[in-house]
């Protein structure tokens, strides 16, 4: 490990394998975390129309909350990447107990405000009344997972922060065969078990969820052969046991970093759930072709997702040991890495699109509105890589309001109003919706590069103890 006042190599290709390897079990990781969905997704997309436009719907409101519970909880990563390239290693487990808590505090909350405002949202933004009833069921029913999720991601990205990303990522793969067999025991029933539909796809999410974040908590406590070194084996500084009252103490500075995080991906994915509740006006068939399109999106952006952790942990690193050219090489080859990577992902979209439709659905109907939306979900997909690593790169220097205030300008004030224009008035349908979101990207990541440039070229201060 470099420290302050010591030599770092700078060359471009050692800053591409660093942050490639740091990125590849943390990509898988993001893919497995995906593929809760997609699963779901692909057992739907086989029992019809209907139950998945249930499932989308009611997964729409869900996700936003879990954006929001990343954002909250984005202060456990930034603090332990930047004490462990200060070389501060015994404050870290500190940081765990203090995101543990926290999130589950907060996770709790948050699962309550979905089980109670689901249904009266839907109602409210003009769903079918029944369509909205079975998808707030749903909604409810994977708000009981969201207290065990925040441990999981507090749990993976701490890992993530530490360059060990490996376990978190075999856990949530692990999680994902699980989550498969149940998904198809719990929908087209089993047995004495009836068929749930997409009742059954929320259940096994919350089951999962639960046994995922017992899994990687005990790993984060009992795994690390480091763990006393780390801090992992109780607070003795403070005199305090591992889960007393200790992990509340010094976490203003945690909740500061998630407070402006939780706000600005709170925003993005409330902007999707927006566009979501924008096609439910379309009817069950555009919300189908709506979730089946995501998962192209969504599936890309977790590769995405995950150089931008790796890219976030990187800069973190660099600040810590008072770095300003190795800030500015981890951001931008962040930034180039996605770009190569969301851009073959979409050329193999446009040049086969039904076949990758079929992975999801075997609905001819769904398959025949969705070909048609494929070039404008591949055009979005690669500034939207390109957005989410400028934002981890601004947020690893520390960079906390800009970047919330840059999500406004970019999802509310542009994608949202257009997004309405094109599908509604003017009738682009679902098509219109991924046009206005391909447009939202380019200027969140025009945005977001000058802001890291800017951030790149500041002199650095020795992060706070």
């Amino acid at each position: 490990m470099s420290t302050p006042g010591r030599p770092y190599d700078h060359r471009l290709s050692h800053h591409v394998r660093r942050t490639v390897v740091l990125a590849g079990p943390v990509v898988l990781a993001r893919l497995g975390f995906m593929a809760f969905t997609s699963v779901d997704v692909i057992v739907l997309g086989r029992a019809g129309a209907e139950p998945l436009a249930e499932y989308v719907l009611g997964a729409a409101v869900v996700d936003g909350l879990l954006a929001t519970l990343a954002g909250l909880l984005m202060g456990v990563p930034v603090l332990a990447a930047q004490a462990d390239g200060a070389g501060a290693r015994g404050g870290v487990g500190r940081i765990w107990r203090q995101g543990v808590a926290y999130g589950l505090v907060v996770g709790a909350l948050l699962g309550v405000l979905l089980a109670l405002c689901a249904e009266p949202l839907f109602l409210l933004a003009g769903q079918d009344p029944d369509l909205a009833a079975r998808a707030a069921t749903v909604a409810a029913i994977m708000a009981l997972g969201l207290p065990s999720l925040a441990v999981v991601l507090v749990g993976a990205t701490f890992l993530e922060a530490l360059s060990r990303p490996l376990p978190g990522m075999l856990a949530v793969l692990l999680a994902n065969l699980s989550n498969l067999g149940l998904n198809i025991v719990l929908v087209f029933g089993w047995g004495p078990i009836p068929a749930l539909g997409a009742l059954g796809c929320a259940l096994a999410t919350a089951i999962n969820a639960l046994l995922l974040a017992v899994g990687i908590s005990l790993y984060v406590r009992y795994g690390l052969r480091d763990r006393v070194h780390l801090g992992l084996a109780g607070d003795a500084a403070a005199g305090a046991p591992l889960w007393s009252p200790a992990p509340w103490r010094g976490a203003g500075r945690l909740r500061g970093i998630g407070y402006a995080a939780g706000v600005a991906q709170g925003l993005e994915a409330g902007s999707f759930t927006v566009l979501t509740l924008l096609v439910g006006l379309l009817g069950s068939l555009a919300l189908a072709v709506h979730g089946v399109m995501f998962q192209f999106v969504g599936l890309t952006f977790m590769i995405a997702f995950g150089l931008a952790t790796a890219t976030q942990v990187r800069v973190g690193n660099a600040v810590g040991r008072r770095d300003p050219r190795g800030v500015a090489l981890a951001g931008w080859v962040g930034l180039g890495l996605s770009t190569v990577v969301t851009g073959a992902a979409a050329v193999a979209y446009l040049l086969w699109p039904e076949a990758l439709l079929r992975v999801f659905t075997t609905d001819e109907a769904v398959l025949a509105a969705a070909v048609p939306v494929m070039l404008w979900a591949a055009l979005a997909l690669v500034c939207d890589g390109g957005q989410s690593v400028m934002n981890h790169a601004c947020r690893g220097c520390g960079d906390t309001w800009t970047p919330t205030g840059l999500h406004v300008l970019s999802y509310w004030v542009v994608m949202v109003p257009v997004a309405a224009l094109l599908a509604l008035p003017l009738g682009q349908g679902v098509s219109g919706v991924f046009q206005a979101i391909a447009l939202a990207s380019v200027v969140s990541m025009a945005v977001l590069m000058v802001r890291f440039a800017v951030l790149a070229r500041r002199p650095l201060a020795a992060p706070p103890g």
